[in-house]
């Protein structure tokens, strides 16, 4: 997995992450348990399928596991995805972009295979590309990503039926959590500040006049 440098375009580039104030000179604010929503442009050449996350990085240093974002609006290269800090303090987030090689080939597979066109070659570069994933994963969800490497290599069984292996739910569960990321690319880490709940009303009350 390649990672470029923190903050460069990169090979996948990562633009207009909001919400930011001044660049990233100031946080942006939030309260305890306020849902904020992160978005970013991203995008890459050519048709090869994007991955993308919010992480968070906790007032104590600890990072989070990433938060999946999806794509909003057609055609607008914008991805978004809602985190919740649950704690006061100065939070700081960032956007993680990536290729997506299992994605881009379940798209591909699901047009040929049907069609018996390559289908072993296909459900044989499937059984690739989770080996590889397999690779990253905590051994309980490796032995997940094992079986499956094993359903797609099997050529006594139809191969429609070994293609359907890829969405089972603990399989979809695995690659979710830990998707296979080639060219990962990575954000500056931007400030968010989170205060106690009451300063939410307590900014209201500034709007009045005192007696």
């Amino acid at each position: 997995m390649q990672v470029q440098p923190t903050g460069g375009l990169g090979r996948i580039p990562i633009l207009d992450v909001a919400p930011v104030v001044g660049g990233g000179r100031w946080p942006a604010k939030a309260v305890v348990g306020e849902t904020v929503e992160v978005s970013a442009t991203v995008f890459r050449e050519g048709h090869e399928m994007l991955g993308a996350a919010v992480v968070l990085r906790a007032p104590d240093g600890t990072v989070l596991p990433g938060e999946r974002m999806a794509e909003v609006g057609a055609g607008l290269d914008r991805w978004a995805a809602l985190v919740t800090p649950d704690r006061m303090g100065e939070w700081s987030f960032r956007v993680e972009a990536w290729g997506d090689p299992i994605a881009h080939w379940w798209h591909d597979a699901q047009i040929k295979v049907p069609r018996g066109q390559d289908a072993e070659l296909m459900l044989a570069e499937g059984a690739a590309l989770v080996t590889r994933a397999a690779r990253g994963v905590p051994a309980k969800d490796r032995r997940t990503l094992a079986r499956l490497v094993r359903v797609l290599s099997d050529g006594d069984t139809d191969a429609l039926v070994r293609l359907a292996a890829v969405k089972h739910p603990d399989v979809a569960d695995v690659l979710e959590r830990h998707p296979l990321r080639d060219l990962l690319t990575v954000s500056d880490w931007y400030p968010l500040v989170v205060h106690r709940q009451r300063a939410l009303y307590g900014a209201w009350y500034e709007f009045f006049p005192r007696s």
